[in-house]
């Protein structure tokens, strides 16, 4: 009985030493596997500035300016740039062999001896952050006072964009005459123009091997009544076997939705999605790692109107007036690397706005139902909507960084005329800090 008790109590001993030494084991474990992990002191998604070409022409004359801003940008926590070298008006800021140099914009003159693009490109590798070139794939003329590439040729008559003036097939517009547009732009439909634009997209991308990507800005139809000059008409009716004896049956007299209007839709938007495609061969062709961003206005479901399906071609939305059955194929979002989500709204809260989708809560929570994972997403805002209410900047930067991919602001002048910079700083640290 003796000896059965004492092998009773070594037993119990042994299990006991075995379970201190897996406790200590634990222990150790879970020193090893932190329990809180500290978010970074330095912010690492992109952060980006947009440098607007027209708004700060004169500003950025000099390279001491670009130096001084680069600087505070950087401080204030911008690790990326968008920086505009082909504008609406069609001049180049950087060397081109194909487009002229741009000197001069209404009454604003600027004569540099060096390269623009290169000098942005020179300080931010100084500093260590990164440039992403932007441009105006469509617009070729600043149609307020007649300038630009448009107006200096006329081997560019016919092919600009005609507008379909009070929804009256006998009055087409050109864009070149009308001045309460943002640029003439050239027609996508037409294969020169869309071989024109790539010529200078691949112009950019093989000059300047040290960007980090080039950004498509305006790359659409100017609105939903622009695109019917004969020329687009023709491409229409080639596209989709269909014929239009009048053009009111695809917008009526009274502006209404004609029955061939989804069609044309469907039509518009393909070719824009195909100019797209086109382009991101060529990026890639000449430099595989050079990404291609894309800019758009962050609400969906009135980009049709313009051309801009920047959807995954997984999303099909319903058939109707508006939408084909193969609408979901004239999606582009598997064709860029990066969507720039114009989150711009007056409104930055949901409580603020109820029942609208105008809010960056809105934009910046609800893309993936859309883009359904097929490119990286950078919330962006237009802080000229918040003016000095630095409240409102703060939460769109935190907003936009806490829920997307990155971050853009647009832009740069609005910033320094409104002194923004510390609302900025601000948002940032809320994510990061």
């Amino acid at each position: 009985m003796k000896t059965y008790l004492i092998s009773i109590l070594l037993i119990i001993g042994s299990l006991s030493a075995c379970t201190k030494d897996d406790s200590k084991n634990n222990d150790n474990n879970k020193h090893e596997i932190p329990i809180e992990i500290e978010k970074p002191d330095v912010p690492i998604k992109p952060i980006q500035m947009w440098i607007d070409a027209h708004a700060n022409l004169s500003r950025f004359a000099d390279k001491k300016n670009i130096t001084t801003y680069m600087e505070k940008m950087k401080a204030t926590g911008f690790n990326e740039i968008y920086v505009d070298v082909k504008p609406g008006i069609g001049y180049a800021l950087y060397d081109s062999d194909i487009l002229p140099q741009l000197r001069k914009w209404g009454d604003i003159t600027v004569d540099r001896d060096w390269d623009y693009l290169a000098f942005w490109i020179e300080e931010a590798e100084r500093l260590d952050m990164s440039v992403i070139a932007s441009l105006s794939v469509m617009g070729y003329g600043y149609t307020k006072t007649k300038e630009g590439l448009i107006y200096d040729d006329n081997k560019w008559d016919g092919k600009t964009q005609m507008e379909m003036s009070d929804n009256n097939p006998y009055n087409i517009v050109d864009m070149r005459d009308q001045t309460n547009v943002d640029a003439a732009m050239l027609n996508p439909s037409l294969p020169e123009v869309q071989t024109f634009v790539v010529s200078i997209i691949e112009e950019i991308a093989t000059k300047y091997p040290k960007l980090k990507g080039i950004c498509l800005d305006y790359c659409r139809w100017y609105g939903g009544n622009y695109g019917f000059g004969d020329a687009t008409i023709s491409a229409f009716e080639s596209y989709s076997g269909l014929t239009v004896a009048n053009k009111n049956d695809i917008i009526t007299s009274t502006g209404a939705i004609g029955p061939l209007y989804k069609n044309w839709i469907e039509f518009r938007t393909m070719t824009i999605t195909n100019l797209i495609t086109n382009i991101r061969t060529k990026v890639k062709t000449v430099n595989p790692k050079l990404e291609l961003h894309f800019w758009a206005s962050a609400h969906w479901s009135s980009r049709y109107g313009v051309g801009q399906n920047w959807a995954s071609k997984k999303f099909k939305p319903s058939v109707s007036s508006v939408y084909t059955s193969n609408y979901n194929k004239t999606g582009f979002a598997d064709q860029i690397d990066v969507f720039s989500l114009g989150a711009y709204a007056e409104n930055i809260w949901k409580v603020e706005n109820p029942g609208s989708d105008w809010t960056v809560e809105n934009f910046v929570t609800s893309y993936t139902e859309y883009i359904m994972d097929d490119c990286k997403v950078y919330g962006s805002i237009g802080t000229y909507a918040y003016g000095n209410k630095p409240s409102a900047v703060s939460d769109g930067v935190y907003l936009c960084l806490k829920n997307t991919d990155g971050l853009m602001i647009f832009e740069i002048s609005h910033v320094i005329n409104n002194n923004q910079w510390n609302a900025i700083k601000e948002g940032i640290e809320r994510v990061y800090k």
